[in-house]
């Protein structure tokens, strides 16, 4: 039977969700549009649609599909786990052009997206299992983003076609895989790895008075401190679900860390100088899961802004007591609070953790 493709735009979008549907369940082709790219839809239970999925797609036979699914819940039932990096990922970009990689039920990889598009969205909650959808590669490699393209590739095989136009962002799935504590972008799409990884991570933000010196320590320490725990290196630290910063509730925007901290710092191998103090805003507040003041006075102005944020604001110390500023003190007050935040992170090291 010869591809038939169908125009969303003019269609009967009910009677042509159910043809969708009937194909696929017959072991036809399906090509869906999403956001991102064309996806072609096939049956992972009928071996001869699949055979024809790897063909269409160009896909080695050792390489996985991607479960698609119409909904959340549907997708973490895939998995037995999930992790925090991860749920951090999905409440921000799910439905959307992100696929995920976590162990499955048989602790083999499992790939799972929920495409945006309305109509494969419906498609696949009528369908009521998840499919296997794949790009279909041009010939420079790039996924196939217009409906008349596809349905030339296509050509002669048993496969429906919905044309719902050129795709709007044109862009690969980003696609991250999780092993272990790190999380690891193996495609970019139209969302960056670092914007990925950040969005993944548990914002922890120190606040002081001016930014120039116990908070600076703290943000360094803490970055430090977790890479040893986690025994990565501490460019790591980001992919394993942690982002540290740091700001004052009464800085200049753009200072240098203080001579001394920069000089206590450098004593354990810590590099300042490329530090820039910031306000604390409310927006920073906002987006932190954790804000650590360095001092009672510090929460009491951080609450000031964002009263709401009570439950996210702590001392550093975990018995509630300030940790004085060395500011224009000599060098042994300065490894003394230097001393005192690495005491405190380290307390507070298990909770971040998750242990």
């Amino acid at each position: 039977m010869p591809v038939r493709r169908h125009d969303l735009r003019t269609a009967d979008r009910a009677r042509l969700r159910d043809e969708a549907v009937a194909a696929l369940r017959a072991g036809a082709l399906v090509a869906l549009p999403t956001e991102s790219a064309y996806g072609l839809a096939a049956r992972p239970d009928d071996p001869a649609a699949v055979a024809a999925l790897r063909e269409a797609t160009r896909r080695p036979a050792d390489q996985p599909f991607v479960w698609h699914v119409a909904d959340r819940a549907a997708g973490e039932a895939l998995w037995p786990v999930m992790p925090p990096q991860v749920a951090r990922l999905l409440d921000r970009y799910w439905p959307g052009p992100l696929a995920v990689i976590l162990p499955g039920r048989d602790g083999q990889p499992v790939g799972v997206r929920v495409p945006a598009h309305d109509f494969t969205h419906a498609v696949l909650a009528a369908y009521g299992a998840p499919l296997w959808l794949a790009a279909v590669p041009g010939d420079d490699g790039a996924p196939l983003r217009d409906a008349a393209a596809l349905a030339a590739r296509l050509s002669m095989r048993d496969a429906l076609v919905v044309d719902d136009g050129p795709s709007p962002l044109g862009t690969p799935t980003t696609v991250v895989r999780r092993t272990g504590p790190r999380l690891e972008v193996l495609r970019e799409g139209i969302l960056t790895a670092a914007e990925t990884l950040h969005t993944a991570a548990q914002r922890i933000v120190f606040v002081c008075t001016g930014n120039t010196c116990r908070s600076p320590l703290a943000e360094a320490l803490a970055r430090d401190l977790c890479a040893r725990a986690l025994d990565v290196p501490v460019e790591d630290v980001l992919a394993c679900g942690l982002a540290f910063a740091s700001a004052g509730t009464g800085a200049l925007d753009g200072m240098p860390a203080s001579v001394g901290s920069l000089a206590a710092a450098a004593e354990i191998g810590f590099d300042l100088s490329a530090h820039q103090s910031r306000m604390v805003d409310r927006a920073t507040i906002e987006r932190a899961d954790r804000v650590y003041c360095l001092a009672a006075s510090h929460a009491r102005a951080v609450l000031a802004k964002l009263p709401s944020a009570k439950a996210k604001v702590a001392l550093l110390r975990p018995d509630g007591h300030d940790i004085a500023d060395p500011y224009g003190g000599d060098l042994d007050e300065y490894r003394a609070t230097r001393e005192q935040i690495a005491a405190a992170i380290r307390d507070r090291l298990a909770e971040w953790l998750g242990r």
